[in-house]
């Protein structure tokens, strides 16, 4: 671990033991005072004293090493055996070295030094009178640094020990699988002011074991927190590690391992760049993803699992442009990739852009389907294809779509568009609309009976457009949907159209036609003259597609008592009808015979 150079206020804060952070005060009050002797001296005295806190901390955890360790230095203390508690002193590097770690090589080199220059300062017996040891700034401050980084900020576990600690924590079912519970747990623990080669092998070991090992899901979780929780609390020494080794790690995965390698480089933020070998094979591996489920069908399903590695993989910069060629796949696969992956960065990043290509070749439901999204908005391009389309759709179509599309903001353009398209729709295409969705109308939103409402103003102004010859039509709609404004138009074209009326029914020319025929003149009873009903009467006499039509007859009956209900007597011209009705016969005849000579009877 590398750093700056350190305010000596600060090295006091970073002592952990409260007897040693006093001993240290004192010797940075020496060193400010010009008292560099006093300050080295002062500098050890905290060593050992921090060596002993140590000891005692790893006695709690039943280290049998510190326990003797300790015992040992209260006999001779309790003894005061000088010359057994100087060698006790003298040990201390040797023992922070091999017996706990607590220290590396390198370090215990400096403890060595900083424990020879003590005895020099406190004992000037041990150097030459003509040359006494002189304590310079430089060499007190050093001191003061080295014990202080090297041992007195660090917790009592460093080293393989520490190693195995740090382990035994991840690998247990309570260690946090967020980053910011990872650094709080961490930070109690060895990784506590940690040396580089503590920070090296947790990472690398957590590199390995997450691009090699198949473990649980639930481990792995774990591993990834820990690893970037490390990150978060050692991001340039990590970034260091990782930039330097990873891509050497990476090369020697085997093939099969390679999904971890893109989970890896997604998930883990602190490395910055990997060897061009590398990336050219994790290209390689996206290319060759094969991102449907293998099964022996005939239908392609795509795989979740590897939808997944496409999503991780686009967020890895060298990465995008080889998700975005693996996903030059067929439009319906596309959809069901972006229904089935529910990650917006990815839809809106990678997704989107590739579905927008189809858009001039899309249908109108395909449309649909992509803009149906409430986080993507539409942009002008897709509007304009989205126009044309519903030119080319059914308004039922249309109408059912708003129905069941749940995004207001497409609602509203295709509801705009949809208005247009009702302006020119057909009679019979509203009418069919009215008929589909009538029974549903009652749950609709407010939107959609605005819609309905707007359907229905159509439908009448296209009901006041027919003509008289599709009256019969009108008939239809109204029987089937009395709430239209029908009504007065039929009254309208009937009351306007008498003369027709009867001159159609004298042109009757099959029995189907006569027996229609019949039934509008009933309709229009009210607006018969005598020289209509002469005509009408005369007609039915003199063609046989009328008298001989079944039905005709009985319709003859109610009209000849309607007649006498407008006028409230039998017209003249129905005496010469019944006169004329004795050169035809027939049951049905007969019976109209017997009406009109009932009424004459009385009279």
């Amino acid at each position: 671990m590398y750093e700056t150079f350190i305010d000596l206020d600060e090295l006091i804060i970073r002592c952990r033991d409260k007897q040693a952070k006093k001993f240290i005060q004192e010797a940075v009050a020496c060193y400010r005072a010009g008292a560099f002797r006093s300050c080295i001296v002062a500098t050890w005295n905290a060593v050992v004293f921090d060596f002993l806190h140590k000891l005692r901390e790893l006695e709690l955890l039943e280290n049998g090493e510190a326990s003797n360790l300790l015992k040992q230095f209260e006999k001779i203390s309790s003894e005061s055996k000088v010359r057994e508690l100087w060698q006790f002193e003298s040990d201390i590097p040797k023992w922070a070295l091999e017996k706990f770690e607590l220290i590396s090589p390198v370090e215990q080199a400096d403890v060595k030094r900083l424990f020879e220059d003590r005895s020099r300062c406190a004992h000037p017996s041990m150097t030459s009178l003509e040359e006494p040891f002189e304590a310079t700034a430089e060499l007190a401050r050093y001191h003061l640094r080295s014990a202080v980084m090297h041992l007195l900020q660090r917790p009592p576990v460093q080293g393989r020990s520490a190693l195995n600690q740090i382990w035994q924590a991840i690998k247990s079912e309570y260690f946090p699988k967020d980053t910011e519970g990872a650094v709080s747990s961490l930070h109690k623990g060895p990784l506590a002011r940690a040396r580089f080669s503590l920070i090296k092998d947790i990472v690398i070991g957590l590199t390995k074991s997450l691009l090699n090992e198949e473990i649980p899901e639930d481990e792995r979780e774990r591993q990834f927190s820990a690893l970037n929780a490390v990150s978060k609390m050692y991001y340039k020494e990590t970034g260091e590690i990782l930039n330097a080794q990873l891509s050497n790690i990476i090369l020697r995965i085997v093939d099969t391992s390679w999904d971890k390698v893109i989970i890896y480089l997604d998930n883990v933020t602190a490395w910055e760049s990997i060897s061009e070998p590398c990336q050219i094979k994790a290209r390689t591996f996206i290319e060759r993803l094969n991102i449907y489920e293998e099964k022996s069908s005939y239908i392609n399903k795509l795989s979740i699992e590897k939808i997944n590695i496409l999503v991780k993989a686009s967020r890895i910069d060298f990465l995008t442009d080889a998700v975005i060629s693996k996903l030059q796949i067929p439009f319906k696969d596309l959809l069901s990739l972006k229904k089935l992956c529910q990650n917006k960065q990815f839809n809106e990043k990678i997704v989107n852009p590739i579905l927008k290509t189809f858009v001039p070749q899309a249908s109108f439901n395909e449309l649909i389907t992509i803009l149906t999204d409430e986080n993507e908005s539409l942009n002008e391009e897709m509007e304009f294809y989205l126009k044309e389309k519903i030119k080319e759709t059914s308004v039922k179509r249309i109408f059912s779509v708003i129905q069941r599309t749940q995004n207001d903001k497409i609602n509203h353009l295709i509801e705009n568009f949809f208005k247009e398209k009702i302006s020119t729709a057909s009679l019979d295409e509203l009418i069919l609309i009215r008929e589909y969705f009538m029974d549903e109308l009652e749950d609709q939103d407010k939107e959609v009976l605005e819609l309905n409402n707007i359907i229905d103003i159509s439908v009448n102004r296209l009901i006041k457009e027919c003509s008289f010859e599709q009256i019969d039509k009108l008939w239809e709609i109204k029987s089937n949907y009395p709430d239209l404004l029908i009504d007065e138009h039929i009254n309208f074209l009937l009351e306007t159209n008498v003369s027709n009326i009867v001159d159609q029914f004298m042109k009757s020319g099959s029995f189907a036609s006569a027996k229609s025929n019949a039934y509008l003149i009933s309709k229009v009873v009210d607006f018969l003259k005598p020289v209509h009903w002469n005509y009408i009467l005369e007609a039915f006499c003199t063609n046989n597609q009328i008298y001989d039509s079944y039905g005709c007859p009985d319709i003859f009956i109610s009209l000849f008592n309607q007649s006498i209900e407008i006028t409230g007597t039998v017209q003249p011209y129905w005496f010469s009808f019944r006169e004329k009705l004795n050169g035809l016969n027939g049951v049905d005849i007969n019976r109209l015979k017997q009406v009109i000579d009932s009424y004459q009877a009385r009279e």
